[in-house]
């Protein structure tokens, strides 16, 4: 049963600085300094961990992609091999632990690019 009168859950949005850790299909990948946010996508630095080498060469494919020639048309294969890698980053299990609250926040989208993360929790 619903019960009507129960306060809407606000979403955590946390404050810049905040630490937090990134975990892909259920293993800790990095560590994430939060710097911000901008319309309903969070940003911070990224550090990765040992872990995250698993992950590395999908999000590199992407970067080299998406920085190809940023004033041009991507080629057919260029625009293929985006979307393909665009697929599977779509598809990992991502989520993002604030361990001071010990919130977990499922991500929807996920970008990392160097050491730039942005993130959109579903």
């Amino acid at each position: 049963m619903i019960d009507e009168k129960a306060p809407i859950p606000k979403v955590f949005i946390p404050p810049a600085g905040t630490q937090a850790c990134l975990i892909i299909n259920g293993t800790d990948v990095g560590r994430i300094v939060v710097k911000g946010w901008e319309s309903s996508w969070a940003f911070g630095t990224f550090t990765p961990l040992a872990a995250f080498s698993e992950y590395a060469p999908l999000f590199g494919v992407w970067s080299l992609l998406m920085h190809d020639d940023e004033h041009a048309p991507l080629h057919e294969t260029a625009s293929a091999a985006l979307a393909e890698a665009e697929r599977k980053m779509d598809a990992l299990h991502a989520e993002v632990h604030f361990p001071d609250r010990d919130l977990r926040v499922p991500v929807g989208q996920l970008n990392i690019d160097g050491e730039l993360i942005e993130w959109k929790m579903l």
